[in-house]
């Protein structure tokens, strides 16, 4: 009895060493097994998210030929009242040619006027769906505006002065620069989303 015990406990030992292992390692595959499947479902959940995010920013937008036609003019001519008013803004300082600024001035106003008629084709074009998906679009669009006529009203105001100041000249050509670029922004986001039917 005691040789059969002898016998049959390092068989016990074995098997019980051998399955144990394998039993955790059972549990540690099946948690992990389950980690990747939360992770995974993590995964998932965070690329739908990105998916949703990339559709949010990359939405495509149903327009017409001409809308998009309209988005590229837009487009168009605010980059080149940016590089006017770039332009403008390096001037010197030192030796403002007050005659030169008013001519740069001048070419700002004409070209964002031709801007503005086009842009509200552009936005009388909209129907009630391209309104509400570009909403928070337009708001900026229309805050840049409101800022860009204010901004070329002090110019006017500052140029027609007795003794205009070259510094409040030339950092207020920065500003309508940055405007234009932040407009631009703005068309650039419109053209991306802009699909034909």
């Amino acid at each position: 009895m005691l040789k059969r015990a002898l016998i049959l406990f390092p068989i016990f030992l074995l098997v019980f060493s051998t399955a144990f292992p394998q039993g955790r390692g059972g549990r540690q595959g099946r948690q992990q097994g389950q980690g990747q499947g939360q992770g995974s479902g993590q995964g998932s959940v965070w690329g739908t998210g990105q998916a949703g995010g990339g559709q949010t920013q990359q939405k495509r937008i149903h327009t017409t030929q001409q809308q998009r036609e309209q988005i590229g003019s837009c487009n168009k001519l605010a980059d080149g009242i940016q590089k006017q008013a770039r332009k403008m803004a390096q001037m010197s300082e030192d030796k403002l040619d007050l005659d030169e600024a008013g001519k740069q001035r001048t070419r700002i106003q004409e070209q964002f006027r031709t801007m503005e008629q086009e842009h509200e084709q552009l936005m009388n074009g909209l129907d009630t769906a391209q309104n509400q998906a570009w909403q928070e679009q337009i708001k900026n669009m229309n805050q840049f505006r409101q800022q860009l006529n204010l901004q070329l009203q002090q110019m006017n105001s500052e140029l027609s002065a007795a003794n205009p100041d070259s510094k409040r000249i030339k950092e207020g050509a920065k500003k309508m620069e940055r405007i234009m670029n932040n407009w631009r922004k703005e068309y650039n986001a419109l053209s991306l989303q802009a699909a034909g039917f």
